[in-house]
């Protein structure tokens, strides 16, 4: 505990305006990181599966991404697409990354590129190339830690869609359409990460509130989430394993998002320490 207080107590200094000194912390901050030290997170176990709810910090309450509209134009093929952060900086690594002894990313903080039927895009620069075919191309950009964790707040995403055709193309941006997305885990997991897989999904126009809440499967055991937060999973022996998401209002009835294909993936946990993401 006291480890974790030091921790807190660091990545609060370390965003603040003060100095190096313990002493320059407010009465609001210290209660700030008491509170989340205190922190009990939700434990889920099932059929062997334990779910454990990460905790991310710092929070980036203030970070936003948007496109960047002005002066922009689209064709049918390859375009460049612009886009402005503020209070985020790509390729950077998010400052606990080591603590939490997860999966990182090589390129460090990036914004997420989502499209119905390509693998994400993980971007750190100012803009994405992308190739866009007729009809209406949809992009759901995030911002991430270096550690695969999307940022949760209202600002850190944006949702835009480019409907091209030979006669020209138009772009409408801040859509209302709703997104569901599995975003982690993806890929192969080596021996040594077995029991740190991180579990992340994103919502986009939806939420979890008034009895809404998502669906996980691992294998097809069947966990209910309800916090809009991410999961380190354990206990998911060698081998291959399919994790499945389905948003659900308090019916039980499925809420259908614009890019159903984000809604599964297939892992590979190996024996040996050699894996390709």
């Amino acid at each position: 505990m006291k480890n974790l207080i030091y921790i807190l107590f660091s990545a609060v200094l370390l965003s603040s305006c003060g100095g190096n000194d313990d002493e320059n912390f407010t009465k609001e901050e210290i209660a700030e990181v008491l509170a989340i030290a205190n922190y009990s997170p939700i434990i889920l176990e099932r059929g062997g599966i334990k779910l454990t709810e990460f905790t991310d910090f710092p929070p980036f309450e203030d970070v936003e991404t948007s496109i960047a509209t002005q002066n922009q134009t689209f064709k049918m093929g390859m375009n460049k697409i612009e886009f402005k952060n503020k209070f985020f900086n790509l390729g950077e690594k998010t400052a606990e990354e080591t603590i939490h002894n997860v999966r990182l990313n090589e390129g460090g903080q990036y914004l997420g590129v989502l499209t119905p039927n390509k693998p994400t895009e993980k971007v750190i620069q100012s803009n994405f190339e992308t190739d866009v075919n007729r009809g209406d191309n949809y992009f759901l950009c995030f911002l991430s830690r270096s550690y695969d964790v999307s940022v949760k707040n209202p600002k850190a995403s944006f949702l835009f869609k480019i409907n091209a055709d030979p006669s020209g193309c138009y772009s409408e941006t801040n859509l209302a359409d709703t997104v569901v997305a599995l975003l982690q885990p993806r890929g192969h997991y080596s021996s040594t990460e077995k029991n740190k897989i991180m579990f992340d999904f994103f919502l986009k126009n939806v939420s979890l509130d008034g009895g809404n809440y998502l669906s996980l499967l691992i294998d097809n055991v069947e966990f209910k989430i309800e916090k809009w937060a991410p999961f380190i999973i354990q206990g998911l022996d060698y081998g291959k394993h399919i994790i499945e998401i389905d948003l659900r209002n308090k019916e039980g009835k499925s809420i259908r998002g614009i890019m159903p294909q984000k809604l599964k993936s297939e892992i590979i946990i190996n024996e040996s320490d050699l894996f390709e993401e």
